[in-house]
């Protein structure tokens, strides 16, 4: 039983790590990170572009962008571009999507208000593996 819970942990971290660049992203994670990269410049870029680093948390019902700052300059529009080198400078940036609405963008540095929105947004129907199916 233990080795099926091992092998199950680690093809679940595998998954978790697809979709690590933004060309590796599905064409929905795609759209929403596009819309947070435009948002988030539009709040805070300061002069630097600021561009995909990851998705720290996912479900049905929300996904959570974080953008850091890069080698470009802001220029509009804010679209995702490759040729940028990712700094690991402020600011970082948190953008919250929950059910196709993004509201402004947070500072990493606002952990709080980031964990509160997470929590206001619930998650989608969660199925989970091996347990009572109606159908059966």
């Amino acid at each position: 039983m233990r080795g099926v819970l091992f092998l199950l942990n680690a093809l679940i971290l595998l998954e978790s790590t697809k979709g690590t660049t933004y060309d590796d992203l599905d064409f929905h994670a795609r759209n929403i990170v596009d819309k947070a990269i435009e948002k988030a410049n539009r709040d805070h870029g300061k002069g630097k572009h600021l561009d995909f680093h990851i998705i720290a948390n996912r479900n049905d019902n929300m996904v959570n962008v974080i953008l850091r700052p890069t080698s470009c300059d802001k220029k509009t529009p804010s679209v995702h571009r490759k040729k940028c080198t990712l700094q690991n400078i402020a600011p970082q940036v948190s953008c919250i999507d929950c059910k196709g609405t993004m509201e402004r963008c947070l500072l990493l540095r606002n952990t709080d208000e980031i964990q509160k929105r997470m929590k206001k947004c619930p998650p989608g129907v969660i199925h989970l593996t091996g347990s009572a199916d109606s159908h059966f």
